[in-house]
């Protein structure tokens, strides 16, 4: 998958997923048709708040629109065996993971987790 058309490429996947047309998908997200089509074919750049409306529309967090195809199916692994795993070592081993990284990376997860936190929040 090419880095350029990789959100519009997951957008329309996840969008077919869930069983919506481009139009559907607008309304849902308060966008225009004429974006989602632009933005799923690459010829315009998305915003924050449009990928967070349509990740929100998609019931999905924002950062399914950035996984690639080899992310995609470790992730699906990951949720398979993830629940065999307690919470206690989760944390655990988050933690772990956390200390290792520098700390521009840890902010950049606290701020996808927050992001993600908010959207629960909205859907509620």
């Amino acid at each position: 998958m090419k880095r350029k058309t990789i959100v519009g490429d997951n957008m329309r996947r996840l969008r077919e997923k869930s069983g919506l047309t481009q139009e559907e998908l607008a309304l849902k997200s308060g966008l225009s048709q004429g974006y989602i089509n632009q933005l799923e074919s690459g010829k315009r750049r998305y915003t924050q708040k449009s990928l967070e409306l349509i990740a929100g529309a998609l019931s999905v967090p924002v950062i399914e629109l950035f996984r690639g195809e080899e992310t995609q199916h470790a992730t699906r692994v990951s949720e398979k065996t993830g629940r065999y795993e307690g919470k206690r070592s989760s944390r655990k081993e988050l933690l772990s993971l956390l200390k290792e990284l520098p700390d521009h990376v840890v902010e950049h997860y606290l701020t996808l987790l927050k992001l993600e936190k908010e959207m629960r929040k909205k859907r509620r």
